[in-house]
């Protein structure tokens, strides 16, 4: 798919994009002819032959005819409002439901090594430790002391 049909650029099919021999892999590149019908994707389908047969969808899915059936479909993952707003950390909420869309969980998940406790630095120090960044106390705010504790 060509870069301008991928962000939503619509313009029409310049007649001289059928007329060309170039393959239509290059001429969907061009300005005139991204929105040709040759340049879209088609649409997956579900044969009638994928609900026939006995094998298991994870093999069907494969199968040219069988992609767009909705047992082969696998939804986007999502990140809901409240994935920041929790204070737990992103290894934790990256095994939530609503929260494995989020950015900090396609990355490698964050670690927390035993040596990140028994050390006697600052938790703000030890949280820049690469195997420390997965700790709850690396991604849990501060506790704020109010005026009462001081006194």
């Amino acid at each position: 798919m060509s870069l301008a049909l991928a962000v939503g650029v619509h313009a029409t099919c310049n007649p001289y994009c059928g007329d060309k021999t170039q393959g239509w892999d290059k001429k969907c590149d061009w300005g005139g002819c991204y929105s040709c019908t040759e340049c879209s994707a088609p649409a997956p389908v579900c044969k009638p032959f994928c609900e026939d047969k006995t094998q298991a969808w994870d093999d069907k899915c494969t199968w040219t005819g069988c992609t767009g059936c909705t047992e082969c479909i696998v939804p986007e993952p999502v990140c809901k409002p409240f994935c920041e707003d929790k204070t737990q950390g992103w290894t934790d909420k990256c095994t939530w439901g609503g929260c494995s869309g989020c950015t900090e969980c396609s990355s490698p998940a964050p670690v927390c090594k035993p040596f990140c406790e028994d050390k006697t630095q600052g938790w703000t120090d030890k949280c820049t430790w690469g195997g420390c960044s997965g700790c709850t106390e690396c991604s849990s705010p501060a506790p704020v002391c109010k005026p009462f504790c001081l006194g």
